[in-house]
């Protein structure tokens, strides 16, 4: 799971910000789905005021739908795909999907998983893998 922040401010690396998720998008990386949470810094005084991924420019979303699925391509890999339809999901849903990541990654840091990998516990939060619509 990758965090997009919107604001126009860059962020420095280790920085700590308070965020309002606002949706995600599901991509699919070998079969399994690597969310990428779309927030805006509440701190921030120039913050955009979105509240849910509707409010986000529809432009900008599928600017960074485009580049998520065009930035391996400059290894020589192929494009990368999305579930979902490519369609972005909404803040409750994207919460839901970061806080079902946390408890998985809590438990396996704890030890406490049944015998299998963060890797595969992750994919199924969310739909697993290629992130079909039940979720």
């Amino acid at each position: 799971m990758d965090v997009l922040q919107l604001n126009e401010a860059p962020c420095e690396r280790g920085a700590i910000h308070r965020v309002l998720v606002l949706g995600a998008l599901a991509l699919v990386d070998d079969d399994e789905t690597d969310w990428k949470l779309l927030v805006v810094n509440v701190d921030d005084p120039a913050a955009p005021d979105w509240r849910d991924v509707g409010d986000v420019p529809v432009e900008r979303v599928n600017e960074l739908r485009e580049w998520f699925r065009m930035y391996k391509t400059a290894e020589g890999k192929g494009q990368n795909k999305f579930g979902l339809d490519e369609r972005a999901v909404d803040a409750e849903h994207a919460r839901r999907v970061a806080r079902g990541t946390h408890e998985l990654w809590a438990d396996y840091a704890a030890g406490k998983s049944k015998g299998c990998t963060f890797k595969k516990q992750a994919c199924w939060i969310g739909a697993g893998p290629a992130a079909k619509d039940e979720v």
